[in-house]
């Protein structure tokens, strides 16, 4: 059971002071850097339990805005949404491993606590080397597949932030955002100049972010 943070339960000297961040977190979280802010709120480096995790402090407006239009609490939604990813063998390696929401009961403030993911974009990744490894797309091809399969929405939403992590000599795709609303819609096919302006009899690309990773790859083969 978690308690409230005091001043004494600071664990790290050099932590990001919660109450100048305007959040109250329980003790025994110890923040450690600012990763980014966006429309929906804030991600933390911090320290739990010994363990690096991100911490997703929810904006109160994007708290409101979850809950008037699909009635769900966003940290709670979130961490479903990574849950159900996670629960499918294909896609556990490939997706952030959820930890606890916090805050529910209003005496903290609202976060999903979820594995810190490092790593680097599939554009960063192509600008370093020059190509994208012909085994990364496979990953890609696979991830798609299985989505498709178990009809799985929103995994283009969720792979367009996906971080390569690198493991030995081989680099990883790892999901960590998840508080998209999946749509109904599927992708549209992606279509070069060409073919838009019917120059091209070329099959059409698959659309949605293994289009996208496969007209990268395009591109920095003609590069």
């Amino acid at each position: 059971m978690l308690s409230l943070m005091t001043d004494s339960a600071s664990p790290q000297p050099d932590a990001l002071n919660p109450e100048t961040e305007g959040l109250q977190l329980p003790a025994g979280i110890a923040l450690l850097a600012k990763v980014g802010t966006g429309r929906t709120g804030t991600v933390y480096k911090a320290q739990f339990q010994g363990e690096t995790v991100a911490l997703k402090a929810y904006k109160p407006e994007a708290v409101d805005w979850y809950r008037k239009k699909i009635d769900k609490n966003i940290a709670v939604f979130e961490m479903m949404q990574n849950r159900s990813l996670r629960a499918q063998p294909a896609l556990t390696a490939y997706t952030a491993k959820p930890i606890r929401v916090i805050g529910q009961d209003g005496k903290t403030s609202l976060c999903f606590l979820q594995e810190f993911v490092e790593g680097i974009s599939i554009k960063d990744l192509g600008r370093r080397y020059g190509s994208i490894p012909e085994y990364l797309m496979r990953t890609a091809e696979a991830i798609a597949r299985t989505c498709d399969e178990h009809s799985i929405t929103g995994i283009d939403e969720f792979m367009a932030s996906a971080k390569l992590r690198q493991s030995a000599s081989t680099w990883m795709p790892v999901m960590f955002d998840f508080k998209h609303i999946p749509g109904t819609r599927a992708a549209p096919a992606q279509r070069s100049f060409l073919q838009r302006i019917g120059l091209s009899k070329q099959p059409t690309g698959p659309g949605g972010f293994l289009g996208n990773w496969q007209a990268l790859a395009r591109r920095l083969e003609r590069d």
